[in-house]
């Protein structure tokens, strides 16, 4: 495999490629559609959240996405990747499934491809959100009793035939090696190399990053512990607190058992923005501060847990709020690299349409039409790997002349970083052209 297939899923690609038919190919154009998804992903948190509690609480959780470090949501919410069209299905489907009308067929239906949707737009999520469904089944059963099968089972078969459908397609029909066996054998060892490993340190990784200052002020973990007794009760609203719990339990368990990388816990912290919002509800009383009792305490009065309460959040807020807006605000002013875009220029002028071009910088198959070649995905996960356990390295399991002899080799950011592309195996390659972090090659003459 190789490209957006498996990475993002067909609600990505199509409305990318809609968007370039319609307009031009451009990276902005592509991004302009994972920005539409954000704001439906903030909509969704909103009114997924108003299941739960006020107007100024679902408000607060919103904000807490927007300005945590650890969701880092702004810049998720440009880059071409699954994580926040994937989020934003899932919330939506929540928000539906959760509503009291939504207990007939055809309300149920519109869950199961919602939440369907969320699973072929980011395959990872699959792997808690099909387990916590059948588990909120389970729960019903055993403790709550409420909401009968047809509640569970309509939207988790819906959305299990969504994901494995797809998981099809991607193997038999864009599998890059045209190898059903072969493709199911790179899909198995890219999952092993990130998810399931159980490995301590992995899992030291991740357990400092949910309980690091910048996942709400270190308020993630307290808020599940809050969660988990919000939803022991047995009527209605317990039983949407469990439903809930139950899916930020099971990507938080993912992510525990997996490499650590922080952007494999960015649903389960989503999802926890609305007990942590809740949690700051609750301490505070709603909207009802106690700013009268600072003054009593600045004359030397005794404080009320409501005085304590309010000088916590009042310092959460500074660290949750304040320092991150600095931090996105200075982020939007910092410009980027306009690197790509040169060397793009430099390559429609220069380098023939039909030439191969063998790199591992994606960016450029979208910004030029000539004929690149990529490192199998595979190569990737063996890249991960060498990153996060020290494996073989990924330069050791690939060379680009075993698999022909391209006319021009570009070593940008990601090949630099992973030494894919070392100077021994350019020693038939002259350096033609650099354009800051990317470096052309092309092929020597033949003597």
């Amino acid at each position: 495999y190789y490209g957006p297939a498996v990475g993002v899923g067909p609600t990505v690609m199509l409305p990318v490629a809609a968007l370039f038919n319609l307009f031009e190919v451009s990276i902005p154009l592509a991004r302009l559609a994972i920005v539409v998804y954000g704001f439906v992903a903030l909509a969704a948190l909103y009114g997924l959240s108003r299941r739960f509690m006020g107007h100024w609480p679902a408000l607060t959780a919103v904000a807490l996405v927007l300005l945590s470090p650890g969701t880092d949501f702004p810049y998720n919410s440009r880059t071409v990747l699954g994580e926040v069209p994937g989020i934003a299905f899932l919330l939506a489907g929540l928000w539906l499934w959760l509503r009291p009308e939504t207990r007939r067929l055809p309300g149920l239906v519109a869950v199961g491809l919602l939440i369907g949707l969320a699973c072929i737009t980011k395959n990872q999520y699959a792997l808690f959100i099909l387990p916590a469904l059948l588990l909120a089944w389970i729960s019903d059963l055993v403790w709550y009793k409420r909401r009968g099968w047809l509640y569970f089972v309509v939207p988790g078969a819906i959305a299990g035939a969504l994901f494995f459908g797809w998981t099809l397609v991607v193997l038999v029909a864009l599998g890059g090696q045209g190898d059903l066996a072969a493709n199911l054998a790179t899909l198995r060892r890219a999952a092993a190399g990130a998810f399931f490993m159980f490995n301590p340190a992995a899992i030291e990784r991740a357990v400092s990053f949910l309980m690091d200052g910048g996942v709400y002020s270190a308020m993630f973990i307290p808020a599940l512990l809050y969660g988990v007794f919000l939803s022991v009760r047995r009527d209605d609203d317990g039983q949407q607190y469990g439903i809930l719990m139950l899916f930020i339990l099971g990507g938080t368990a993912m992510f525990l058992t997996s490499l650590g990388w922080g952007r494999y816990a960015f649903a389960p912290v989503v999802l926890g923005s609305v007990l942590v919002a809740r949690l700051f509800a609750d301490l505070t009383g709603g909207r009802r501060f106690d700013w009268s009792g600072l003054r009593r305490l600045a004359r030397g009065e005794t404080a009320t847990p409501a005085v304590i309460a309010l000088v916590l959040l009042c310092g959460v807020a500074i660290n949750a709020g304040l320092l991150p807006l600095y931090a996105r605000v200075h982020a939007v002013f910092d410009h980027g690299s306009g690197d790509a875009y040169t060397l793009a220029e430099y390559l429609d002028a220069n380098v023939p349409r039909d030439a191969l071009i063998e790199t591992w910088e994606q960016e450029l198959a979208v910004l030029t039409d000539h004929a690149y070649h990529y490192p199998p995905q595979v190569i990737l996960a063996y890249a991960v790997a060498e990153t996060w356990e020290g494996a073989t390295p990924a330069r050791d399991l690939y060379d680009f002349r075993e698999s022909g002899t391209p006319d021009y080799v570009i070593v940008g950011p990601f090949g630099k970083y992973t030494l894919i592309y070392s100077p021994e195996r350019l020693e038939d390659y002259d350096l033609i052209y650099t354009a800051g972090a990317y470096d052309v090659y092309r092929r020597k003459p033949a003597v």
